[in-house]
């Protein structure tokens, strides 16, 4: 199969010097890196504005790209539910009354917390278990990565995992999580002005809103869904079969809203120490201010 894009030296030149500035900034930070704290948690000095944005950002990768536009494709509008429901509530519980505790205990880490919260065996647990998952997810993750640059620019599958897995593995042993999260604020920034555009592009090629219903109603037919099924998000969630997930809104609201979400938005390594490296527990969680109220029982 051809590949679809065909890169000029400009195009190189550009992803070269990118590569460059996402090594360089982990050697700019690499001399702040003196103690386990600097490492896993930034010296706690990260100002709420960039915690907030690497906390989004630590979920904007390949999986999230070719994933939901792939759930998009399969399930229509009604993917916006694992954000909506699976995040948001999740995400306040985790500002308002997780993040006190979190952040209060010192601890680096929420494996090491739960050592501190019950004993050695649970924190053990929790860090084996979260070991095996980031293997799997950030293989997933290459693997995505790896199979869109061979479709799209042709590039060789191996040399593909072995450039971005080198890439990261520098920047991280470099500056720490200081240097991811400044990396991954840039990677916010970038897929967000990389996309807005696409976006606008593909609706207006397509005749707008209105143009995308009109072509989703042939696939609605096929699949043997009423019309709007792809464009609706709520309207059709009475019945599992009436829509294309397969789920009635209250499963959909109990399992995803309470069950998935919270297991995931609070008590995840990736994303919690994102906010444990903020510069206070203002900053850290910085949703309402009756933080000043939560007793922490390691303060």
């Amino acid at each position: 199969m051809p590949h679809l894009i065909q890169l000029g030296g400009i195009d190189y030149a550009i992803l070269v010097l990118y590569f460059l500035f996402v090594l360089g900034i982990g050697w700019a930070l690499k001399r702040r890196m003196k103690a386990s704290t600097d490492f896993f948690l930034s010296g706690r000095s990260i100002p709420v504005w960039i915690t907030s944005l690497a906390f989004l950002s630590a979920n904007l990768g390949a999986q999230e790209v070719i994933g939901m536009g792939a759930c998009g494709a399969q399930y229509g509008i009604t993917t916006s539910h694992f954000y909506w429901i699976g995040a948001i509530p999740a995400m306040v519980f985790l500002g308002i009354f997780m993040m006190p505790f979190y952040y209060g205990s010192k601890a680096r880490s929420v494996p090491e917390y739960l050592k501190m919260r019950f004993d050695e065996k649970t924190r053990g647990l929790n860090a084996v278990s979260f070991a095996v998952m980031t293997l799997f997810s950030s293989g997933i993750s290459l693997y995505a990565l790896a199979s869109l640059l061979e479709v799209l620019l042709g590039w060789n599958f191996t040399f593909s995992i072995w450039i971005s897995a080198t890439i990261v593995l520098g920047y991280i042993c470099l500056g720490g999580l200081t240097s991811a999260i400044y990396n991954e604020v840039l990677q916010f920034f970038m897929i967000i002005f990389g996309f807005a555009p696409l976006s606008w592009l593909a609706l207006k090629d397509i005749g707008g809103w209105a143009g995308l219903k009109a072509r989703l109603v042939a696939v609605e037919v096929h699949q043997g869904f009423a019309p709007g099924t792809w464009t609706e998000s709520w309207k059709h969630m009475g019945q599992a079969s009436a829509n294309p997930m397969g789920v009635e809104w209250f499963g959909l609201a109990m399992g995803l809203g309470f069950v998935l979400s919270f297991g995931y938005w609070c008590t995840d390594f990736l994303v919690v120490q994102r906010a444990m490296a903020a510069n206070s527990v203002s900053a850290a969680r910085r949703f309402s201010p009756r933080f000043r109220r939560c007793s922490c029982p390691f303060s």
